[in-house]
């Protein structure tokens, strides 16, 4: 009696071989089509350089009209051309209302003399009857031009000077503002100087007043002047060091905000190869801020604050930022002291302690009228060098600024992480604790080496054993 066909180990083995492909090309099908509905990027290099940053996906997905990126890239340059194209198929990805276009100047003369574009690497981004130029094709180029698109109108930060506070005009490393006013223009805010507050007030076009680093007295009339335009829903700023004038701690008593007389001292935590009064500042109130501030801020000279119960009616302190717990603050000192510091527990103060925090005041002009209106927003911050030209960029100090200027201007979408510019090939900054940096020069330059050593003594003395014997 001839065997059936399928009864044979062969054709066992080839129907289980066709089970596995089918099942394969299935599950390949079903992990094909789950990529293209739900498209996820992860990025573990160390500057984040192949994925969007927080604030460019926040702005992108608040992109509801249509807009089309007009890109022009050389055909000759295929490596810059697919960067870019993977640049802005992952800010189309974020929003289905942005398109793209990539486009050779030499083959679309028509449309680059449309935009007027005249080198590569250049483009336009246009919606609606707007159009945006764009000096370059980068994440932060295309993020600001997505914000001017979508502006609500102009937003005016007015800088107090005439009371030796730093100037965003100012180009200086250590008193210089100017990174800040570049950071803010950028984001489509307009920045304005003012020596001091005209007879009539705080102007109508500033949304928020910034007062840097005060080191002399209120002109007569400022303290009222700002205390009415926050009581009527006005933004205010204050950076307020140690050394700052009385007159401006009185003013902000009134927002039921009190200047402690201290200098805040982290010797754990301090920043790599600086001394113990360059806190950081690791904690951030998350109902402000979002969980959008990950990345630990850096002061220096810092004073604490503290909000106080007892004053003014209809004004309620919040806490923005905190130093860390192995912190404290040395009482009735406003420099650092020579020699080394200790922590004196009848005296001075455990951590962790406020460095920012903001009082909501109830605007008047909602009880008199009736009708719903914005309470007003006094920001404080225990220090101004760190928004300062040497120290902006260090860790998270450009992102705390920036989005308490966002938080303080009503604008959410800027509260975020921003991207750090680095350009592709460049070093990467490793910003360091003074833990971190002994654990790295014990294990590194003590452990290491010692275990090698050890190593080859060990070896070299069993082989003079075994050779004498």
């Amino acid at each position: 009696m001839a065997r059936m066909p399928w009864s044979s180990h062969a054709a066992r083995q080839a129907a289980l071989l066709a089970v596995q492909v089918v099942l394969a090309l299935a599950l390949g099908g079903i992990a094909i089509v789950l990529s293209e509905r739900h498209n996820r990027r992860y990025d573990l290099t160390p500057t984040q350089s192949f994925v969007l940053s927080d604030q460019s996906l926040k702005i992108a997905r608040k992109v509801t009209e249509r807009v089309k990126i007009y890109a022009f890239c050389s055909s000759q340059e295929a490596g810059q051309r697919r960067q870019v194209e993977d640049l802005l198929e992952q800010f189309s990805a974020a929003s289905p209302a942005i398109d793209f276009g990539l486009y050779d100047l030499d083959r679309s003369p028509g449309l680059a003399k449309k935009f007027t574009i005249a080198s590569y690497n250049t483009g336009v981004i246009e919606g609606g009857q707007r159009v945006v130029p764009l000096s370059s094709l980068d994440e932060i180029e295309i993020t600001n031009a997505l914000l001017k698109l979508s502006a609500r109108g102009p937003r005016t930060l007015c800088f107090l000077t005439g009371h030796g506070e730093h100037s965003p005009s100012e180009n200086s490393e250590r008193r210089g503002y100017s990174e800040v006013a570049k950071a803010l223009e950028r984001e489509n805010f307009g920045v304005r100087v003012i020596e001091r507050l005209p007879p009539e007030g705080v102007p109508a076009d500033c949304t928020v007043v910034i007062s840097a680093g005060p080191t002399r007295d209120l002109f007569p009339g400022e303290a009222d002047q700002l205390e009415a335009a926050a009581r009527r829903g006005g933004r205010l700023f204050f950076l307020v060091d140690p050394e700052a004038s009385a007159a401006v701690a009185a003013l902000l008593a009134r927002f039921n905000i009190k200047l402690n007389p201290d200098l805040i001292v982290d010797e754990r935590n301090r920043f790599f190869g600086a001394d113990s009064f360059m806190p950081r500042v690791p904690i951030f109130d998350e109902g402000t801020f979002r969980k959008n501030l990950e990345t630990a801020a850096v002061f220096s000279l810092a004073r604490s604050l503290e909000p106080v119960e007892e004053n003014r009616a209809g004004v309620v302190v919040s806490l923005l930022a905190l130093t860390s717990p192995e912190s404290w603050a040395r009482i009735d000192t406003q420099a650092p002291p020579e020699g080394n510091v200790r922590f004196r527990p009848t005296v001075d103060k455990n951590g962790p302690l406020p460095v920012a925090v903001m009082a909501n005041v109830t605007n008047t002009a909602e009880s008199d009228g009736g009708q719903s209106a914005a309470p007003g927003r006094v920001a404080v911050f225990g220090d101004s060098d760190f928004a300062g030209n040497l120290y902006l960029n260090l860790m998270g100090n450009k992102d705390l600024f920036m989005s308490t200027v966002a938080v303080l201007a009503e604008d959410e979408d800027l509260v975020a992480v921003r991207r750090k510019g680095l350009q592709h090939g460049s070093l990467s900054p490793i910003s360091l604790t003074a833990r971190q940096g002994r654990m790295i020069f014990w294990s590194a330059v003590v452990v290491q080496p010692a275990v090698l050593l050890l190593i080859g003594i060990v070896v070299t003395a069993r082989r003079r054993r075994r050779g004498g014997t």
